[in-house]
Parts: C-alpha cells; sequence; structure tokens
C-alpha cells in the first residue's frame, strides 16, 4: 500500500462567481448566460448548544459579516445542494482551501488515506475525534450510507456518475444490479473501503465535492421527504453550523463547539445577509457592514486603488469556468445553418474576445481553448502545458469583415444554400434583466450583424426555466452557456461533450471523439493523458468548432483590514473562513 500525503498540494485558484446565474441540471453546474447575476444559497440547523467559546484576537469580537446575493433551499449534500455552505457546515474525506498562493487539498474526516499499488483500492482511516453537531461520532457508516444513498436508482442523484467506477455502483444506480454487490464498506467504524473498477487519476480530486460527503441515517430517515428541504432537521459535522435562517434576509452560521478541530475555530459567528444588488453590498462594505464583498464591474477599479493605498486588503483569483457560445447541433438550429463547422467558425471568430471582456465587464480573461488556465494536471497548470486550440486560427480572422464573409459564405455553399448572407437570420438565445446581461446580447448581436451581415434576432427571456424550455424546444441557433467545474482536472470539461451527456451543450455528437474519451478509461500514463486531452480539446473546438468560448472566470475579493487569514475555495465553500479572525474592528 502507498501513503497518501498530508495533502495533496493543487495549484489553481478561484471562488464561486457571485457575478454569474448558476443552475444545477444533469449532475453538473450550468450557466445559462455568459454573464449575469448570481445565485448564492443558503445554509443549515438548529442551534441548540452547538456553540463553543471563541478564540479571541484582541479585544474584536469574533464575528463576520458577509454577502450573498440569494439563499437558495436545497440542504441535502448527496444532491450537492448549496456547495458555498455545504462545505463549511459540513465536511468530507478531504476539504479544499485556497488562499493567494491558490488552492491545496488536506485532509478532513480522514486522518490518512491507504491506495493499493494497482490504484484501485482506497482505505480511508477516519478520525476518531470527529462528531456531528448533535455529539454523536461521525463513522464510517455514515459515509457509506451517504455513499449508497447518491447511488440509490429511487432518488435518481445525478451526481452519482462521480462514482460509477466503484465496484458494482453503476449497475445498482441502473437496477442492473443490487446494493450488496457495491464495493463501498465500512469496515469498521473508523475505517472506510472502497474498490474501483479501473484506476482512475481523478478520483481524489472528486473526494471534495459535497456528494461525496457523510451522511446520518438516522436522521436522514426521520426527516423523510423534508430531508434536504427543512434546514431545521439538519446536523453537521464541519466548522459551523446553521442556526438561524429567516428567507430573503438573513442567515447565521455559529461555531460547531463539537467539530474536531474546534480550538482552531475562531470565528463566534458568521452572518450572511442576502443583499441582491452589488450597489447596495457595496454600499454596506464601504459602511463597513459588510467584511468581504466580491467585486463586479466598475467596483474592481475603484476597490482596486483603496487596496493599493492600503485602505483594504485584495485577493483576486481564477476561477475554473468558462463562458461560451453553443450552437444548436441537433437540427441546426432555427435557421438550419448550424450544422455546418464553418458557419459555426465564423460565427466564433466575429466576436473580440479582448474588446468584450473590457466592454462588457471590465474583468475576465479572453478564452481561445475551453479549460480555464485554474485547471491543474499533474501539479502544473493545463493551460500551461497545452496551446489554446483556436488561439491562432483566431487571428487569422479577427476583425477581417471580408474573411469572415468568406468563411460564413463557404459554410452555405456546403450546405447548398442559395439565400444571400443579407438575407440570414439566426436566433440568439440569453435570458436575464441585469445592465450587464443587456450589454453583453447587444455587443454579441451587433459583433455578428456587422462582421458577418447577417440578421440577429434575440430570443430573450426572463429567468432559467424559461431558457431551459426555449433550449429544450430548440428555439434558437445560439445560446449563451458556461461550465464551472466540480473537480480539477481537464476531463470534468471535455466529458460534458460526451454524445447523449448534456443538451444544454448543442447535443455535440462525434464517434471519434468519444472513442478517445474512452481510451482514458485505467489509464495512469499522465503523458499519454495530456496527449489526448489536447487531442479532445483541439477536435471539439478547433475541427468541429462544437462551442465558442468567450471567456475565462474570475474572483476579485476585497477585505476589511481587520479580518485575517481569510481564504477561497474552487470547489468547496467559496468563501472558506474556517482559519478567519477579526482583529482591530
Amino acid at each position: 500500500m502507498k501513503k497518501m500525503k498530508k495533502y495533496l498540494s493543487l495549484i489553481l485558484a478561484g471562488i464561486l462567481v457571485t457575478g454569474l446565474l448558476t443552475a444545477c441540471s444533469s449532475g453538473k453546474t450550468e450557466v445559462a448566460t455568459a454573464g449575469g447575476e448570481t445565485a448564492d444559497t443558503s445554509g443549515t440547523t438548529d442551534t441548540s448548544d452547538t456553540t463553543g467559546a471563541a478564540k479571541g484576537s484582541g479585544d474584536s469580537v469574533q464575528e463576520l459579516n458577509l454577502r450573498a446575493s440569494a439563499f437558495g433551499n436545497n440542504y441535502d449534500v448527496q444532491d450537492m445542494g448549496w456547495r458555498w455552505m455545504m462545505a463549511e457546515c459540513y465536511e468530507g474525506l478531504l476539504r479544499d482551501v485556497g488562499g493567494a498562493d491558490g488552492d491545496k487539498y488536506e485532509l478532513a474526516g480522514a486522518e490518512s488515506i491507504d491506495v493499493s499499488e494497482d490504484g484501485l483500492t482506497y482505505t480511508f482511516h477516519l478520525r476518531q475525534n470527529a462528531k456531528w453537531s448533535d455529539g454523536k461520532p461521525v463513522t464510517a457508516n455514515d459515509y457509506k450510507y451517504g455513499w449508497d444513498r447518491l447511488l440509490d436508482p429511487s432518488k435518481g442523484y445525478s451526481y452519482a456518475a462521480f462514482i460509477f467506477n466503484i465496484v458494482g455502483a453503476e449497475e445498482y444506480y441502473n437496477k442492473k444490479g443490487s446494493l450488496d454487490d457495491v464495493a463501498i464498506k465500512a469496515l469498521d467504524d473508523y475505517t472506510f473501503e472502497v474498490k474501483l473498477k479501473v484506476a482512475d487519476p481523478t478520483f481524489e480530486s472528486k473526494l471534495v465535492a459535497t456528494p461525496l460527503y457523510p451522511t446520518r441515517q438516522d436522521v436522514a430517515e426521520a426527516a423523510g421527504d423534508n430531508w434536504g428541504k427543512d434546514w431545521k432537521l439538519n446536523i453537521y459535522n464541519g466548522p459551523y453550523v446553521l442556526s438561524d435562517l429567516v428567507e430573503d434576509n438573513k442567515m447565521v452560521w455559529t461555531k460547531n463547539k463539537y467539530y474536531w478541530d474546534a480550538d482552531n475555530v475562531k470565528l463566534e459567528k458568521v452572518n450572511w445577509f442576502d443583499v441582491a444588488e452589488d450597489a447596495t453590498a457595496a454600499t454596506m462594505f464601504d459602511n463597513g457592514q459588510l467584511d468581504v464583498i466580491n467585486g463586479a464591474g466598475d467596483y474592481i477599479k475603484k476597490y482596486d486603488e483603496e487596496a493599493k493605498a492600503g485602505k483594504i486588503q485584495s485577493l483576486a483569483t481564477e476561477y475554473p469556468g468558462t463562458a461560451m457560445l453553443s450552437y444548436e447541433l441537433q437540427n441546426g438550429g432555427k435557421s438550419g445553418l448550424m450544422k455546418n463547422a464553418n458557419i459555426r467558425k465564423a460565427i466564433s471568430y466575429s466576436i473580440n474576445r479582448d474588446e468584450m471582456v473590457g466592454a462588457v465587464y471590465g474583468r475576465y480573461t479572453p478564452a481561445y481553448g475551453l479549460i480555464s488556465p485554474a485547471i491543474t494536471f499533474n501539479e502544473k497548470t493545463y493551460r500551461s502545458q497545452a496551446e489554446e486550440p483556436i488561439s491562432t486560427e483566431y487571428k487569422e480572422y479577427a476583425g477581417d469583415k471580408t474573411k469572415l464573409q468568406g468563411l460564413f459564405q463557404k459554410g452555405l455553399d456546403e450546405l447548398g444554400v442559395k439565400t444571400p448572407i443579407s438575407d440570414v437570420t439566426v436566433v440568439l438565445l440569453t435570458y436575464g434583466s441585469t445592465t450587464q446581461n443587456q450589454t453583453e446580447r447587444e455587443y454579441i448581436k451587433q459583433s455578428l450583424e456587422q462582421n458577418l451581415g447577417i440578421k440577429v434576432e434575440l430570443n430573450t427571456v426572463g429567468d432559467s426555466s424559461l431558457f431551459t424550455s426555449e433550449r429544450d424546444a430548440f428555439n434558437f441557433d445560439i445560446m449563451t452557456a458556461a461550465w464551472y467545474s466540480d473537480y480539477n482536472d481537464p476531463l470534468d470539461y471535455l466529458d460534458i461533450f460526451r454524445t447523449g451527456v448534456y443538451h444544454s451543450y448543442g447535443l455535440y455528437s462525434n464517434t471519434d471523439y468519444d472513442a478517445l474519451l474512452d481510451s482514458l478509461s485505467g489509464l495512469k500514463d499522465n503523458s499519454k493523458r495530456l496527449e489526448i486531452y489536447q487531442k479532445l480539446e483541439n477536435k471539439l473546438l478547433l475541427e468541429d468548432c462544437a462551442a465558442a468560448p468567450l471567456y475565462y472566470a474570475d474572483n476579485h475579493f476585497y477585505i476589511q483590514n481587520w479580518v485575517k487569514d481569510f481564504h477561497t475555495s474552487s470547489f468547496g465553500a467559496s468563501q472558506e473562513v474556517y482559519h478567519t479572525s477579526v482583529s482591530g474592528k
């Protein structure tokens, strides 16, 4: 057996972007608009006797005030829940913690991990001092029950696919096998074991995901249909518990005195305020009513200047997300033209990414690849090892109307379409009512009309459910979309384009692409994996132009000077305050 190190150092950065509207679907986080308002969400539990004594820092009260732009209502960890809260009030085997120098995975619920030489058997040795917020121990059976529950076919959890590589798991989920045949075992109270079908280099990075957190069987079953819906029924095994919640107003976390590392949890209380408008949040931050703010728009420039002057602290990080345009590939869209790769390329190359991120957002990094620079592979950023696929070809066409229209016309000719370019109309599907939403879609519309000479009809809907309805009815040619990764590996981006996986990414299907994905199964050689990743990304974007990447996400946190040790996380709590304290307020 080989021992896992005390932590896995992963050089990546970021936090959940509070300027993007997200919606969970098909086991992943989809963003239906390339830039909009965030749906940050909410937390959890009953507070009776769960608060320990605060670790004082000077004379300051150990209380932190944070902003959420909305509270959610899903407290079921197996359903991914609201990750920004789940990762602070709950804890899995590993914890993802980030900061100015990037992210790292630390041992959390597991004290050590053994991995067999063939990479198939993982044995997790749990902390024997880990307890739930009611004082009962966290045991291997709690992990087994949580993982079994994730696979339960009657519940239909979409993140079950995370552990389909466990022996018997996929068969049980698809009702072709028994739970007894699933290789998830509680060997004793503090030893948890799983066996994989094939070695999987991405498995450890998935262990920070909330669906793989433990769940107490007695509590979940007592709650019945209300499990995950009523926050008062929850118990926690993380640094904090949700002790109060007023919908659309305020949420309060208090320190969990039973947490195994409670001595190093310094905050007594964390207050979350539901503040929908950026301007209101900025005023509260300026007045000292908020201790941390995630900047957006013009506020970034303002707060950067204040940080340079030493008035506040700043923390800018990359975040593993990529905004893009997606094409209707099933039927060719309302126009019937989207099945042609040259037409899709002409649309993609008509958009000036550098100008767009400056004029529309005032932030982000122009994207010429699918996989974010925040994603690492073999302990280095993936983008430092793989050139962005469309960067060279894009430069050949960018800003040249004659070449762009020639590329579009080539596509029309290949389709046998005799309609003049000036008579072509394509439909762009978007949603969101913020000023940034409106500026974004008008910029895309103007770019396509001016560079290609076509007409763009906007199909703008008011919310995500209407957007999904229009998408599923194929009432578009192009739509705004984005992908925010669930684990730290390029595969999480590339696998969303596998045949039959995601409706929201245009129903792309290519048997050669699928075969390349299949060739990664059980492959442990990182040099070969990197080569296949590059082939996949090139085939997807350069050969087939199955999507048009626009920008890579980022975060700009601004922190009052009295706040110490504030961290971020890309795959856990977006605002990681486990070790945070207040001094000199």
